[in-house]
C-alpha cells in the first residue's frame, strides 16, 4: 500500500472534479444544492478552483481517496476547508498527512496562522487537528457557529 499526498494542478481538473463530487455526494448527498451546482461546473470552472485555491489529494496506490482545500485569505492567514476521506480509506491515518501538506503550503506562503472550522460533534476530525497543534479559537464570536468550532494553528 503506497500513500502519497500531492497538490493538484489545473491539468488535474478531471481528477479533482471526480473526487470533489464523490466527497460532496458522500457528505451531503446528490440532492444537496452544493452538489447540484458543482456537478454542472465546466472544465474552466474546475481549473479556476485549482488556480485560486490549493487542493491536495491523498493518493492510495494511485487512486485519489482524500481531499483538502486551502485558501489564502490575506497575507497572514490561510483557511483550510473540505477535508474528506473516502469511507474505505478512513481510519488508516490519511487525514493527518493531508492536513500537514496544507499547513506546509501555508508556511511556504509565509502565512502566520492557519484556521479551519470543524463540526463540534466530529471527534475524529477534531482529534486529527488537535494532534497537529490546532487549538479552538475562544473568546470571540467565532467560537461556535452553526454547530462548528473555529480552530487555529500558529505556523511561525
Amino acid at each position: 500500500m503506497t500513500v502519497r499526498v500531492t497538490r493538484l494542478t489545473e491539468s488535474d481538473w478531471r481528477l479533482f472534479a471526480a473526487v470533489r463530487l464523490r466527497a460532496l455526494s458522500d457528505s451531503l448527498g446528490t440532492e444537496d444544492p452544493q452538489f447540484q451546482q458543482e456537478s454542472s461546473f465546466t472544465a474552466a470552472q474546475w481549473r479556476r478552483r485549482l488556480r485560486e485555491h490549493a487542493q491536495f489529494a491523498a493518493m492510495l496506490n494511485d487512486r485519489a481517496v482524500g481531499l483538502i482545500g486551502a485558501q489564502q485569505e490575506n497575507p497572514d492567514t490561510v483557511y483550510l476547508y473540505s477535508l474528506w476521506l473516502d469511507p474505505a480509506a478512513r481510519g488508516h491515518g490519511l487525514a493527518r498527512p493531508l492536513v500537514a501538506a496544507a499547513v506546509d503550503w501555508a508556511r511556504d506562503r509565509q502565512a502566520r496562522i492557519v484556521t479551519l472550522r470543524v463540526a463540534v460533534d466530529n471527534a475524529v476530525a477534531r482529534g486529527v487537528y488537535e494532534s497537529i497543534g490546532f487549538q479552538p479559537i475562544t473568546g470571540s464570536r467565532n467560537d461556535v457557529r452553526a454547530g462548528e468550532l473555529a480552530m487555529s494553528l500558529s505556523v511561525r
